[in-house]
């Protein structure tokens, strides 16, 4: 078999596009590649997901139980209360096969900007440096809300 390496004979349409139409369409298949990656992970972590839930209600389950016939130490009641209240299902919790797998494969953040673009950015008076907003600003925000 030989391997046609000439684009006019490969795929001829393409020359008609523009350079940006042919980008924007290599982006929109590198994330549809990524969201099949992402739900192939999903999937082999849906058994992985399904164990860990089984074991953390065996955990409350276990403790709840320890707790109601009085053997759970104080330290441990302590630790799965919030205040007075025991609830041990705030510190313990179930996870889904989305939570195990990172969401930064579908959605890659924009790269930061360097030290050196910074000060390139600053001296052609593009760039505008995020403030942290004051305890009164917020104050005054959350009062406007």
């Amino acid at each position: 078999m030989v391997a046609i390496d000439d684009i006019h004979k490969l795929a001829p349409d393409l020359l008609k596009k523009s350079k940006a139409q042919l980008e924007r369409e290599i982006t929109e298949r590198q994330m549809a590649m990524a969201e099949i990656e992402r739900a192939e992970m999903i999937k082999a972590k849906e058994s992985v997901a399904a164990e860990i839930n089984r074991h953390v209600e065996m955990a409350l389950e276990g403790v709840k139980f320890l707790k109601a016939n009085g053997h759970l130490p104080e330290r441990i009641i302590t630790a799965f209360s919030r205040g007075e209240v025991f609830n041990p299902t705030s510190f313990l919790k179930t996870v889904t096969p989305e939570s195990l797998v990172s969401a930064t494969l579908a959605k890659p953040r924009a790269p930061r900007m360097t030290k050196a673009e910074r000060e390139a950015a600053i001296a052609a008076g593009t760039y505008k440096p995020r403030r942290r907003r004051t305890k009164a600003e917020m104050e005054a925000a959350r009062k406007a809300s």
